[in-house]
C-alpha cells in the first residue's frame, strides 16, 4: 500500500476516533447538565471507556509513526496531514497544488457548513451531535480532496 493511502487511512481513522470521543463527551455533558438542573439523588453519569481508549491508542500510534518517519526525514509532529514532507521541488509543487485545491474547497464548504449548522435549532433533540458531525464531515471531505489531488498528480 502506498504511503499516500496509508496516510489517508490514518487520517480518516483519527477523525473517526475523535468523532467517537466527542460524541461520548457530548453525551457526558448532556447527562451532567441534567444532573445540574435536578441535583436530587439518585443520579449517575456514564461515558464509554472505548472512545477514550481509542483516542489514547491513536495518539500512541501517531507518536510512533512520527518517530519512525523523523528518523528518515525531518518531519515536524505538528504537520497534519502526514504527507507534507517534501524532498525535492517536484514534491513541493505537488503538495502546493493539493493544498491549493483543499483551500479552494474550504472557501466553498465553510459557508455551506455554517448554513447547515444554522439549521441545528430546527432539529429534534435526538441529534445533538449534529454540529460536530458537520465539522467532522467538512474535515473528512477536505482530507479527501487533498489526497485525491495528491494521488492524481502522482500518477
Amino acid at each position: 500500500m502506498s504511503n499516500v493511502i496509508k496516510s489517508y487511512l490514518l487520517n480518516v481513522v483519527s477523525l473517526l476516533c475523535v468523532g467517537w470521543f466527542l460524541y461520548d463527551f457530548l453525551s457526558l455533558n448532556i447527562q451532567f447538565s441534567e444532573v445540574m438542573t435536578d441535583p436530587e439523588p439518585p443520579w449517575e453519569i456514564t461515558m464509554s471507556i472505548g472512545s477514550f481508549a481509542s483516542l489514547i491508542v491513536l495518539l500512541i500510534v501517531s507518536f510512533f509513526y512520527y518517530r519512525a518517519r523523523k528518523k528518515t526525514k525531518n518531519v515536524s509532529p505538528l504537520l497534519f496531514p502526514f504527507e507534507f514532507a517534501e524532498e525535492d521541488e517536484r514534491e513541493k509543487m505537488i503538495t502546493a497544488e493539493a493544498c491549493k485545491k483543499a483551500f479552494v474547497f474550504l472557501l466553498f464548504s465553510i459557508p455551506i457548513g455554517a448554513i447547515l449548522i444554522a439549521f441545528y435549532p430546527l432539529l429534534p433533540n435526538s441529534f445533538s451531535f449534529y454540529p460536530i458531525a458537520v465539522l467532522l464531515l467538512l474535515s473528512l471531505v477536505q482530507l479527501t480532496v487533498y489526497y485525491v489531488s495528491i494521488s492524481k498528480i502522482y500518477r
